[in-house]
């Protein structure tokens, strides 16, 4: 037999075996890979934990497909990445890029067109933008969309095979992979919304207990604290709208900047606040959206937001602000429905405040009548039974003697004026807007009183409020006013006197202190306006020293 004969069928016979040990080998390989499939999917659809999973799934993509790096981005509103997670890069060289995908060229390609890509070189596509600096090189490339239902969750993305190059086998497994991936991810959500919901709902019906049952604490605050923790936010404050309607003014705050933040006035002009308000409806801010330009700073809004007005549907008295620093997941609907049910109660927080503020006001008023009472009815009585037992020794003594007796009379009946405007002040409601004059005066006093060793005395003498109204209850307000001012500004004093005095046709207003006195060129520029005032009303003004040092303020007009 030819020898050529003989080793013909010999190297077909090597040819089809080898053949045979590649598919064999090709079947073992995919019987590998569909047996890490089914663990890889009872792996994934059995972890509930969201953050856990889209982790797992990029790290398995990474193993399953023997890549060197692997990515998923995560497809939030307007198309753009929301997330990237990633593995197989050093943290090192992760620091050192500028930022991560942003979701542009060939990574945006893959977003428009949600289909599989496989290259043999990132570079040969034309879509690819390239790599920002002290990125890693990366060659061959292999992205699948995942879906959940019906909808776009994000890309698997993975790069580098160390195989040389993705097959088409590779392609196979990354989209099953997907498929699975989409499976676990909706698993995942619909767990993680059911236990999300689940903490509100515990924590609303809590509030609405204590709400309901608890007549002291700030419940406000508490409200302020738990939407903090339950939304995971950084900020959450609460504003009202000002008196005026123009502004809302920040009355409790909790997290980054809370203590800073709590008092301060912002404009409701073209602001994010004052549309909602306008509208009734809340709203979901974008950290890209230039707040500063919306009457709000970074402490009032810090990055991606939630803007919920509150109050009854024709009177908006506020908002719920809930605010993530920069660079921070933002917020979704699920979140602004749960942040509605809670700014539901904070109108109801503010009412039960109101109401302790108003117990305790009335509980105040009755101890102060009660103090009043036995002022007027006891210890008055007695003055008076005592000075007119000393007018009648008075009588029988010789003119020294009278003479003592009168001044001593002189002083219990100042004490008595002094204890009846006690009285009136302890009957005045320190929160209620009245019009009179006495009560303006005290109300003016109140204020300065802290910035004096002592509070400045006041007497009032006559029928003051009934001689004097209209213009002349401001005129003297304003008096009373730009006198203490100089007191407190100019004069260095300790004490100060003031004598309301309406009598035979005329209101006169003396402030006298114990300071520097007015000197030899007394200081006029604030008080110009008073000279004015008192001109204008037919009257007087001028400023004396006064007897004992310091300064004598004498202001007078007829009624």
């Amino acid at each position: 037999m030819d020898q050529r004969d003989s080793a013909g069928p010999k190297l077909e016979f090597e040819s089809a075996l080898t053949h045979f040990v590649e598919r064999a080998e090709e079947m073992v390989n995919s019987q590998a890979r569909m047996r890490d499939l089914i663990r890889i999917n009872n792996e994934l659809t059995s972890n509930l934990d969201l953050t856990n999973v889209l982790r797992r799934i990029v790290e398995i993509g990474k193993e399953l497909l023997n890549a060197r790096y692997a990515a998923m981005g995560v497809i939030g509103d307007e198309r753009r990445l929301e997330q990237f997670i990633h593995v197989g890069m050093e943290p090192e060289v992760y620091e050192q890029i500028d930022h991560l995908p942003e979701g542009k060229g060939l990574l945006g390609a893959l977003i428009d067109d949600p289909q599989p890509v496989r290259l043999e070189t990132i570079a040969s596509d034309a879509r690819s933008s390239g790599f920002p600096a002290f990125h890693p090189p990366m060659e061959s490339f292999l992205g699948v969309p995942i879906r959940v239902r019906e909808e776009v969750y994000g890309n698997l993305y993975l790069t580098d095979s160390l195989n040389g190059a993705f097959s088409s086998d590779d392609e196979e497994l990354a989209e099953a992979l997907a498929a699975t991936a989409g499976i676990a991810i909706e698993n995942a959500r619909l767990f993680d919304d059911s236990s999300y919901r689940a903490r509100w709902s515990s924590a609303l019906a809590q509030i609405t207990s204590r709400l309901l049952t608890d007549d002291e604490g700030d419940h406000l605050q508490v409200i302020v604290d738990e939407v903090r923790g339950l939304a995971d936010a950084d900020l959450v404050s609460v504003a009202l709208v000002s008196e005026g309607g123009g502004e809302i003014v920040v009355d409790h705050a909790s997290g980054v900047g809370a203590e800073e933040l709590v008092g301060r006035s912002f404009s409701l002009a073209d602001s994010f606040a004052g549309d909602a308000l306008s509208d009734g409806e809340p709203r979901l801010v974008d950290e890209q959206k230039r707040f500063e330009s919306h009457g709000f700073t970074d402490e009032a809004l810090l990055g991606n937001s939630m803007v919920i007005p509150f109050g009854p549907s024709d009177n908006r008295v506020g908002i719920l602000a809930v605010t993530r620093t920069s660079g921070r997941l933002p917020f979704s609907g699920r979140d602004l429905d749960l942040g509605v049910s809670f700014a539901s109660h904070i109108r109801l927080a503010l009412d039960r405040a109101e109401s302790q503020r108003a117990r305790r006001r009335v509980a105040l008023l009755e101890d102060r009548g009660r103090i009043a009472r036995d002022l007027h009815d006891h210890v008055i009585q007695r003055l008076f039974a005592t000075g007119l037992s000393m007018q009648g020794t008075a009588a029988i003594v010789s003119d020294e003697a009278a003479g003592q007796i009168a001044a001593q009379i002189d002083e219990l009946d100042a004490a008595i004026a002094q204890i009846r405007q006690s009285i009136f002040a302890m009957r005045r409601d320190p929160e209620s807007t009245s019009v009179s004059l006495r009560a303006r005066i005290l109300e003016i006093v109140d204020r300065v009183s802290g910035q004096m060793a002592n509070k400045p005395r006041v007497t009032f003498s006559g029928p003051v409020d009934l001689m004097a109204s209209g213009t002349l209850t401001d005129d003297i307000a304003a008096v009373v006013t730009e006198a203490l001012a100089n007191v407190v500004r100019h004069a260095h004093a300790t004490k100060a006197e003031i004598a309301v005095i309406a009598a035979s046709g005329q209101v006169s207003i003396e402030v006298t202190d114990n300071g520097v006195g007015p000197g030899d060129s007394p200081r006029l520029s604030g008080l110009d306006n008073l000279r004015a005032r008192a001109e204008n009303q037919g009257g007087t003004f001028a400023i004396h020293q006064a007897s004992g040092g310091g300064t004598r303020l004498a202001w007078s007009v007829p009624t």
